[in-house]
């Protein structure tokens, strides 16, 4: 396999799941969730800075920051994301830049205060793809990506033995690989130091929406109230399906 081969399959996937305009400007008045929210305030302050929206998809993010006061640049390697991320952000009157490039495509972005991407790293090569970020991230300027962990044992188990099965349904790709220690340590070696957060603790909120299917409100209120009181024990952020990744690009 080669990350042609690898960005084939993504692009081809994505380019059949991606949202209508409409439906995106609607998760954009809705606002973003806490996750999302905790990794555009990773990278405070937003106004007046030059941002990369990292593998952008439909532009719900980058229109986030626009709305915030960045001068945003999104990239995503799908023309079809790119065309819907546009006519978001027309209806939305709202200025961004949009490539349709890989990262490793895009020599010539220029340099950024921020990073951001949402959901984006775990569909790539860690190491190499954070070695090309940093390269367009300012000495002391943060990158921050939500992003899917593999750190909960429970969670790593049921995604190897039961998505895909038993009607519990597979929501990405077969490449994509959540983040462990190996991919932190890399990130952490191209941009030169970092960490993890978590605003909101998606453990049982992941089994009601594969297995329960949020089919019973009761259910759900139970689980969010369960993953709520999990977050408020020290050391429990891990446990966490979605995490989010602050780095801060230092002199190595």
């Amino acid at each position: 396999m080669t990350s042609e081969d690898r960005l084939g399959r993504e692009r081809d996937f994505w380019g059949h799941h991606i949202p209508s305009p409409e439906h995106c400007v609607r998760l954009f008045n809705a606002g973003p969730d806490a996750n999302t929210e905790a990794m555009l305030r990773a990278i405070e302050p937003i106004r007046g800075a030059r941002v990369l929206d990292f593998a952008c998809g439909p532009g719900v993010v980058s229109a986030w920051l626009a709305s915030r006061g960045a001068e945003v640049v999104g990239l995503d390697p799908s023309p079809a994301a790119i065309a819907v991320a546009e006519a978001v952000c027309g209806a939305l009157s709202l200025p961004v830049t949009f490539v349709a490039q890989t990262i490793e495509e895009a020599s010539d972005l220029g340099i950024f205060d921020a990073v951001v991407g949402r959901y984006a790293l775990h569909h790539t090569d860690v190491a190499t793809t954070g070695e090309a970020l940093a390269q367009h991230l300012r000495l002391g300027g943060r990158a921050a990506f939500l992003e899917t962990f593999a750190t909960n044992p429970l969670l790593r188990l049921a995604r190897r033995h039961l998505v895909g099965r038993a009607g519990i349904p597979r929501l990405g790709t077969l490449d994509e690989r959540p983040l462990g220690p190996a991919e932190m340590e890399a990130l952490r070696n191209a941009f030169g130091q970092g960490h993890t957060l978590v605003a909101e603790m998606r453990f049982l909120r992941i089994f009601d929406r594969q297995v329960l299917r949020r089919r019973s409100p009761r259910a759900s209120a139970v689980c969010r109230f369960v993953d709520d009181a999990i977050l408020r024990i020290p050391g429990s952020a891990s446990l966490s399906y979605q995490q989010v990744v602050v780095l801060e690009r230092s002199a190595q």
